[in-house]
């Protein structure tokens, strides 16, 4: 389990599924290191799924994007992951980004955007 201020992350076995929980914005380690410990569980975890509930979601910087792209999604890629879901709500002041980060996860798995956790294990 990692949890700081920032973040929560959990590998849930009965679901097998990596759920990550923002709390509030942050950047560089603080966003960066939570995102690395759900890499590594799901590479632990082999055919585990990623759920991130992004209710408290926040307009990433622009260093924590690029990251993103150029290291975290390459090696998410390489996991067993299959399914990714965002936790929303239906109106979110963070759309634009969420349709950036859809997009981009869409190259490589199967996405969904949800608005509860139960929906979210539905997928």
């Amino acid at each position: 389990m990692f949890n700081s201020e920032f973040c929560e992350v959990n590998y849930l076995e009965k679901e097998n599924v990596v759920f990550l929980v923002w709390k509030k914005f942050c950047c560089k380690d603080d966003y960066r290191n939570p995102i690395m410990y759900a890499l590594k569980l799901l590479n632990e975890h082999k055919g585990s799924n990623f759920i991130c509930d992004a209710r408290n979601g926040f307009e990433d910087e622009k260093d924590d994007v690029e990251w993103g792209f150029n290291v975290f999604l390459p090696s998410l890629a390489k996991t067993s992951c299959k399914k990714i879901v965002f936790i929303m709500e239906k109106v979110n002041e963070i759309e634009g980004e969420m349709d950036m980060w859809t997009k981009e996860f869409s190259k490589y798995f199967e996405v969904y955007r949800v608005e509860s956790y139960e929906k979210a294990l539905k997928r």
